[in-house]
């Protein structure tokens, strides 16, 4: 892929029409590179540009983010050395979501706290060839990690997680839910896996982060169609939402592995500042956004 053809990550963002609450954090983005040192997994489905942490604290200052929660991406398996390294670097204002085996050792899950790590991803969408067990995993990881005070976040299709509704809403530990359960602006707030996430989001332990609004919107290319979803959820238990960017916006592909050569995808050029509008049209009320962005992120992941 020739570099011209890369947009820079390096970009100005606007600044939110509404001022952000003292210590905003992101609570979902992922750190690329620089790949001589820390190279993505053999095992990926994808190759990307980089997304150095410094282009993302750019953001941070253009919108006025003070926090921010490293997600770590499937392109780096359970690698997390560049997650952390980047963790490394904003210390106490930064915490981390890893990707660990489920065997991992006690000695090396209380490293990665130390670290700042406050929680572990499952992906069940780019590596749904992998996880053929959700529910035997979910019952592994709870009793990992719930002594520590961490949660599990899962990445999953729509549909699944009104297959795992009962499982989620009888697990022993907080469950995070990535962009918003990923529904389909096309089909409307009925689809029965956004009904599972709201009645599950009623029982207290399940999260659910307004992050995504792009990929809720994929097939109908307006960010708007986003709106009744995130209103829904907050409506629904506005006590466990967070707010993240998704930065640096990975280019849409269909997961899985691949026996080739993974495909080369852009990262997608949209404005942080943008998103943060959305998010105050959506809601309106400043106590409300201060949760969303401050107050909740700081009780899920242990800031300050």
């Amino acid at each position: 892929m020739a570099s011209q053809s890369i947009p820079p990550i390096v970009r100005p963002h606007k600044r939110p029409a509404s001022p952000l609450p003292a210590n905003a954090a992101d609570c979902h983005m992922h750190v690329f590179g620089p790949f001589d040192r820390y190279p993505l997994a053999a095992r990926r489905s994808y190759d990307v540009p980089d997304g150095p942490l410094a282009a993302h604290e750019a953001m941070k200052r253009d919108v006025g983010l003070a926090r921010t929660v490293i997600v770590q991406p499937s392109g780096y398996d359970t690698d997390n050395r560049c997650t952390l390294a980047a963790l490394a670097e904003l210390g106490p204002r930064g915490r981390a979501v890893v990707v660990v085996d489920p065997d991992i050792a006690d000695s090396e899950l209380d490293a990665l706290h130390r670290a700042g790590a406050r929680g572990v991803r499952l992906n069940l969408v780019t590596l749904k060839t992998r996880y053929n067990d959700p529910a035997g995993l979910i019952a592994t990881f709870a009793k990992r990690l719930k002594p520590r005070g961490w949660h599990l976040q899962l990445f999953c299709e729509n549909a699944l997680i009104a297959e795992l509704e009962q499982l989620l809403a009888e697990a022993p530990m907080d469950v995070v839910i990535d962009h918003m359960g990923l529904p389909d602006a096309r089909n409307g707030l009925d689809q029965p896996g956004f009904q599972s996430l709201l009645r599950l989001l009623k029982h207290g332990h399940i999260w659910a982060k307004l992050a995504g609004a792009d990929r809720v919107t994929r097939h109908t290319g307006k960010l708007p169609d986003a709106l009744p979803f995130m209103r829904a959820l907050v409506d629904t238990n506005v006590d466990r939402l967070v707010w993240g960017s998704d930065w640096p916006h990975i280019g849409f592909h269909a997961g899985g592995t691949h026996g080739g050569k993974p495909p080369f995808l852009l990262h997608r050029p949209l404005d942080a500042g943008e998103l943060l509008d959305l998010l105050a049209t959506a809601v309106p009320d400043p106590g409300r956004r201060e949760k969303i962005l401050s107050t909740n992120p700081a009780r899920l992941y242990q800031f300050g």
